[in-house]
């Protein structure tokens, strides 16, 4: 965002203050500290005003602009959602939402374990989704990158959604980077051509119904409220399909302990209706699968062009420890008969980062604080 735009909010009547920039992966943000009282906020004390980085590579599918055109079309039907308003006559702000992210309320031992409370909440935020009438959202972009993906299959061929999304990580997130990434995947034991024979091999999934999906359930995104209640926050990666797809990314990223996963699963059943839900214990491991097979990917490929350009070693080696989670969780539909250890993942980053890291850039003064602690 331009520093004007800054100022010109920073002008409006009812804004205390503008704070940032604050640059992350995706966007620029700014935090809009409102005064008391005012309406620009609809009532809250703190809003986040967010500019989309230019030139930014994204992982995942996006369906819809931003979710400053979702969000107000799900007020009143989706439970405890951020609020949008145009705070300058054309830039939209997000209400900030006061609380702690579900991340940060692990149990005694550090234990991934969810309280009952929330997964009444969960469960009800499945409900509301799969309830929800897709007719009533915004058009979605038809395109992405150039990539004609299988948005709304009219049919309900979860098989046509799921080759879609897998056509989408194979051809607009590995295939843009193939020469940078061939040898340091092959250096991991991937098969670069994993994702054509997954996706050649994929049975027929069972049909069901196009529903809204929020696309990125994880503790991150769930904000805790100082009464209890649970909050969806990021809604960039909402779209329309396979409601499975949102449960086995919810599971996914969430990492549940597996006891409690079996709990989730049954819960989101029981939420999302029967047509929902046909078939679910059969495709569930797909899904799966396709998700961990598209992490191991989306780790290389961001922890490689995430490395400093003058090396730092505790960097390498938390990025080496993400990917050999990544692989794994990835080592059945992957093919691995055994997993390559921790030393050579860090040994094939380096060796990468020799091949391909640029200069240094000098060091620029008064950037201020690369991240900004709001939701």
């Amino acid at each position: 965002m331009a520093t004007t735009t800054a100022t010109r909010v920073a002008s409006l009547e009812g804004v205390e203050r503008v704070e940032g920039p604050f640059p992350g992966y995706h966007n620029v943000t700014y935090a809009v500290r409102l005064d008391a009282g005012s309406t620009l906020g609809l009532g809250f004390r703190r809003m986040k005003l967010r500019e989309p980085r230019p030139g930014v590579f994204w992982f995942d599918l996006r369906v819809f602009r931003s979710e400053d055109q979702l969000l107000p079309v799900l007020q009143g039907r989706i439970p405890r959602i951020p609020l949008v308003t145009k705070i300058d006559g054309h830039a939209s702000a997000t209400s900030f939402i006061e609380g702690r992210t579900l991340s940060s309320l692990r149990g005694a031992g550090g234990s991934r374990t969810v309280g009952a409370a929330f997964l009444d909440q969960i469960e009800a935020l499945f409900h509301h989704l799969a309830a929800f009438d897709v007719a009533e959202l915004p058009p979605p972009q038809q395109r992405e990158r150039g990539c004609t993906c299988v948005l709304s299959r009219g049919d309900g061929s979860s098989t046509a959604f799921l080759r879609g999304l897998v056509h989408f990580t194979r051809k607009h997130v590995y295939a843009p980077h193939r020469r940078q990434f061939s040898q340091l995947l092959n250096d991991l034991d991937v098969a670069v051509g994993v994702l054509s024979t997954f996706g050649r091999e994929l049975p027929q999934l069972s049909p069901r119904p196009d529903r809204l999906l929020h696309g990125d359930l994880h503790r991150q995104n769930f904000i805790v409220d100082d009464d209890g209640g649970l909050w969806t926050i990021d809604w960039e990666l909402a779209l329309v399909g396979d409601p499975l797809y949102d449960l086995a990314t919810h599971l996914h990223l969430m990492r549940y302990p597996l006891t409690q996963e079996r709990e989730v699963v049954l819960r989101w059943k029981r939420a999302v209706g029967e047509a929902a839900a046909r078939g679910a214990d059969e495709d569930l491991p797909h899904y799966l699968a396709y998700k961990r097979i598209q992490s191991v990917f989306t780790d290389v490929i961001r922890g490689a062009t995430g490395l400093n350009a003058v090396l730092d070693y505790a960097q390498l080696r938390q990025v080496a420890a993400t990917v050999w989670r990544a692989l794994r969780a990835a080592q059945e539909p992957l093919g691995l008969e055994k997993v390559v250890s921790r030393v050579v993942v860090e040994a094939a980053f380096e060796a990468w980062h020799r091949r391909h890291a640029k200069p240094a850039a000098p060091v620029t003064a008064g950037r201020g604080p690369s991240t900004w602690p709001g939701r």
